[in-house]
């Protein structure tokens, strides 16, 4: 390509300007083409210079550089200027912001204007390289980038200045901090945001318009504060005294609590329904402790091993009581603490048990020292946690009543390395399968010390900046953070954030109460955690550890698993893991308190057979079934009537025109058993099997039997997408790195829209195509037991508890 060409390739080449939302403004974009033009042709030019021929035409090619530089430099000047606008554009056009920060404001505003008119401009005469050459152009648009950087600091001063006064809001994406800061005077606006910076706070309870007197959780316990909050101060600044009032609360009321367990000689209905779940265990855990530790005394100082023995059969005393109450008629929050107490109960039996067996007498034997063990420390007025030589106090953190993990002995070896890491001021990172509870160990750790716990998905497209910001929150709050598939994050990325992270341990180590990171002066919280899982792959399933052959009717339950694994054909979404019989107990959980008549027997069989023939192959079915016959020979399985749902499930194929089939029909009832117990499920079969025609026919069987008035039933929304058929990033959101703009994905944007809605009404949200790693890593947080998605931006959606 000779100069010629040059010339006639920049006089049909145009700048692609298309309007900016529904405004008169415009925008530049796809500027791609201009890019590789301006280089190839770059490349041309210095090839020309590089000739002994180029003397004649010297001036010429000179010119045509210098054109280029400044075409070059416009446009990208052009698409700085573009970035920075469009991301401030949409913050300062709320009233909001103008209230906060007037003169920005107003600033923005000038600018603006001038902005438009130079796309108005470009927009009228868009050929390249006559419409980077007006006259002042390069120099206005300096100055409008000089301009919005300022602004831009301004607006991270003011939210970094409100983030240091409540650094909870380091949790929440930049729109939701300004959404939260321009209710400052609206409490029933901040409302929503609430369980975004507390672990289990719903709502607060007011008295009047002004004055919050307590706080109610998910599950609808209610703490009421000992001296109500004031909410007419700043929302950064009522939201420190209200966090301050839960702590306050709480540690009043455990001391309390505990104070009127030691009264106790009877039942302990009343004291159940009186108390906080959360409470309830922990005061039961320093009574407990208390216990051991006087019955281990006796048992050296009078040379009697009788005294162990004696607090062991109380202990199954206890369990007796409250596991014959579970059946009876109790509210749901007494039914999930008395659940949670028999979780932990079962434990303080099984340590005591073991301690017994082992003719352990010294409260210095290591198997006495290696338990997680809570005192009420009468010097420092505080709950304190010890285990090994490690000491913690209690944090307070309102948690509800959201259920505690059974702790076996891999537990307790798990729950001595992470506390020993805390102590001496280390992380910790789990390692292992997926479903084998790394999460979940933690998260169980944090309800045993009182912490709050943040759990972060990890994905590909998490930066620096935004696990920067998440750090920084956990170093100024002094809460703790699970990074779940740290190993997915780029690795590029992960150099820095080690660093980041590192920063911070050794701030620890130095005991300092302040330190820098990022470039800033920040304070450091002394109980601040940082923990990573990760997995190794997905080349095996879940084994299932030994422990589980000790627990309740695990003998039973551990060799159908262990015989379906060994005996069934290989498929990809069979499972017969942690996971699988965590949901198998829950379901029978279920069915247990409705059923309660039936014998223990008959409910797990019924628990085995739902929750698993639904996801067996025919070849398979005939087997299972054989191995169900062995094991409960002489058991019959409850009869469930489903005879209303069928008449809907039929009803509803013949009105879609299709034929009514007993297997369809069971596939429906099949999928509606498995609803009930998971709230999230997959349909796998080849394409033409039916899975679609399957939850289409259960949502207008289940909306049908609303519609003609019958109880149990509520009409059901569907929200249905196909995965494939978009980006990772159009799925979940992405950030436009040419204009630093945040684009809601699609299922984002629709369950944030689903969570809002307070309704009865189900609603479903339907990935309808096919399953791979891209997509569906970045689901585990939001269909295991946390319920969350993580959003890259550092925005979290909780699924409610409906």
């Amino acid at each position: 390509m000779g100069l010629e060409g040059i010339a006639k390739t920049w006089k049909q080449l145009y700048l692609n300007i298309e309007p900016y939302k529904d405004t008169s403004c415009h925008r530049l974009r796809g500027t791609d083409e201009v890019f590789q033009t301006l280089e190839d042709n770059q490349v041309v030019l210095s090839n020309m210079k590089s000739s002994r021929f180029v003397k004649a035409f010297e001036q010429e090619v000179d010119q045509w550089e210098r054109s280029l530089s400044q075409v070059l430099e416009l446009v990208e000047l052009i698409l700085t200027v573009q970035r920075q606008w469009m991301y401030l554009e949409n913050i300062f056009q709320g009233n909001d912001i103008k209230q906060q920060l007037p003169s920005e404001c107003e600033e923005f505003a000038d600018i603006s204007s001038t902005w438009k008119i130079i796309m108005d401009q470009l927009h009228k005469d868009n050929n390249v390289l006559q419409g980077t050459r007006h006259p002042g152009l390069l120099e206005t648009l300096s100055q409008l980038n000089g301009k919005l950087e300022e602004i831009q600091k301004a607006l991270d001063m003011y939210l970094e200045t409100k983030r240091q006064i409540f650094p909870r809001f380091y949790f929440l994406s930049n729109d939701d901090v300004l959404e939260i800061l321009g209710q400052s005077h609206n409490p029933d606006a901040v409302q929503p945001h609430l369980k975004k910076c507390f672990d289990n706070i719903k709502c607060i309870e007011k008295q009047g318009t002004s004055e919050a007197i307590g706080v109610s959780s998910a599950d609808g316990e209610f703490i009421k504060f000992y001296q109500p909050v004031n909410l007419d101060s700043a929302v950064e600044v009522w939201l420190c005294v209200l966090e301050e009032a839960m702590r306050s609360t709480l540690k009043m009321n455990l001391y309390k609590c505990y104070s009127a367990l030691k009264k106790m000689t009877g039942e302990r209905d009343k004291w159940i329904k009186d108390w906080p779940g959360q409470l309830l265990i922990t005061a039961r855990q320093i009574q407990w402790t208390a216990d051991v530790t006087k019955a281990l005394i006796r048992s050296k100082k009078r040379a009697d091993k009788s005294f162990l023995k004696f607090l062991r059969k109380k202990q199954v005393s206890m369990l007796q009581s409250y596991s014959e109450a579970i059946p009876g008629n109790l509210s749901k929050v007494v039914c999930l603490k008395t659940v949670a107490l028999i979780t932990v109960e079962v434990h303080a039996w099984d340590v005591i048990d073991k301690l017994a067996k082992t003719g352990c007498s010294d409260v210095n034997a290591f198997e006495w020292l290696c338990q997680l063990r809570v005192y009420w420390d009468k010097n420092e007025n505080d709950c304190i946690i010890r285990q090994t030589n490690t000491h913690f106090k209690y944090g307070y953190e309102y948690l509800g009543n959201s259920g505690r993990l059974v702790i076996a002995s891999l537990t307790d070896r798990c729950y001595m390395t992470l506390t020993t890491a805390l102590y001496l001021h280390r992380g910790g990172s789990l390692r292992g399968p997926a479903g084998t509870g790394k999460t979940e160990m933690v998260k169980d750790l944090g309800k045993a010390l009182g912490m709050y716990i943040i759990i972060v998905s990890c994905s590909e497209g998490l930066d620096y900046k935004s696990m920067g910001r998440m750090l920084s929150g956990l170093a100024q709050t002094g809460i703790w953070g699970c990074f779940d598939e740290f190993n997915r994050i780029n690795i590029e990325v992960l150099s820095v954030v080690a660093q980041q992270i590192l920063s911070i341990l050794s701030a620890l180590s130095a005991g300092r109460t302040k330190f820098q990171f990022e470039g800033q002066d920040v304070k450091l919280v002394w109980s601040c955690g940082i923990f990573i899982t990760m997995n190794p792959g997905y080349a095996g399933r879940t084994e299932l550890p030994d422990n589980l052959k000790r627990i309740l009717l695990a003998k039973k339950v551990f060799t159908l698993y262990s015989l379906a694994a060994q005996q069934l054909s290989k498929q990809d979404h069979y499972d017969f893991g942690l996971r699988a019989l965590t949901s198998s107990l829950r379901y029978a959980g279920k069915r247990r308190r409705s059923c309660p008549s039936v014998p223990d027997e008959e409910i797990l069989l019924m628990s085995m057979k739902d929750m698993n023939i639904a996801k067996l192959t025919s070849t398979d079915l005939s087997l299972f079934s054989g191995i169900i016959q062995d094991l409960f020979p002489v058991t019959e399985t409850p009869f469930i009537d489903y005879g209303t749902l069928k008449e809907a499930i039929e009803m509803e194929l013949r009105q879609s025109g299709l034929q009514v089939t007993p297997f369809t029909v069971t596939k429906v009832i099949q999928l509606y058993e498995t609803k009930g117990s998971r709230h999230a499920s997959m349909l796998v079969g080849k394409t033409g099997s039916g899975k679609t025609v399957t939850w289409r026919t259960l949502q207008g069987a289940l909306t049908a039997l609303h519609h003609k008035g019958e109880p149990g039933f509520q009409p059901v929304h569907n929200h249905s997408l196909n995965p494939k058929a978009m980006t990772v990033g159009e799925l979940y959101g992405e950030s436009d790195l040419s204009t630093n703009e945040w684009t809601d994905g699609l299922f984002s944007s629709l369950m944030r829209s689903v969570c809002a809605d307070e309704k009865p009404d189900e609603k479903w949200i339907v990935f309808d195509g096919p399953v791979d790693t891209r997509w569906i890593e970045s689901m585990n947080s939001v269909m295991d037991d946390n319920k969350v998605l993580t959003l890259i931006n550092g925005g979290r959606i909780l699924l409610p508890e409906q």
